[in-house]
């Protein structure tokens, strides 16, 4: 800020029409607009930066999901239909444990889907004489997504929850133990 003398002599000039004491308002009038901008924006932009990070960490879960989803129907699909559902949950289970704070439930849907559906029949009906047993085996997870501002605004604070399924072909072959 001009000091005492300054300020006089700039008032002197004002009187005699040179016109620095209006500049010198209009520079802090300048100054003081330029704040209210500032803050003006920031109310906007905050909010809006918050937002984006909640859709990609909603976009990373949802992608996780698929992940796990994608994994536990391979891990359904690789061995005795009759024991697909614990392979399954081991998956999910390991998914939970390397869980973080965003993310959180991964959960099993069960029962998995086999098609057709006598699967696990058919390879019972197959002992002790063995065979071939095919078909598709469908798994569906879901997760809780715990973003920061999204959820307040649609569910009033409750986790998103989404779901995820794969469908995966397997063969099996059942083993010969007749003797």
């Amino acid at each position: 800020m001009e000091s005492g003398a300054e300020y006089d002599v700039l008032a002197n000039r004002a009187c005699q029409g040179d016109g620095a004491l209006v500049g010198y308002r209009t520079r802090l009038r300048n100054s003081g607009q330029s704040t209210v901008e500032l803050v003006c924006g920031l109310f906007v932009l905050v909010p809006l930066v918050l937002v984006l990070f909640d859709l990609a960490v909603i976009v990373i879960g949802v992608q996780v999901n698929d992940q796990t989803c994608r994994q536990a129907a391979r891990a359904a699909a690789s061995g005795d239909p009759s024991s697909a559902t614990q392979r399954a949950q081991s998956v999910v289970a390991r998914a939970n444990q390397q869980g973080s704070s965003m993310l959180s439930n991964f959960t099993l849907i069960t029962p998995l889907g086999f098609n057709p559906g006598s699967v696990i029949t058919d390879a019972a009906n197959l002992v002790p004489y063995g065979g071939t047993v095919s078909g598709t085996v469908t798994v569906q997870t879901e997760v809780d997504i715990h973003p920061f501002i999204v959820p307040y605004v649609y569910s009033g604070g409750a986790p998103l929850k989404f779901r995820s399924s794969q469908t995966f072909p397997f063969t099996h072959v059942v083993r010969n133990t007749a003797s």
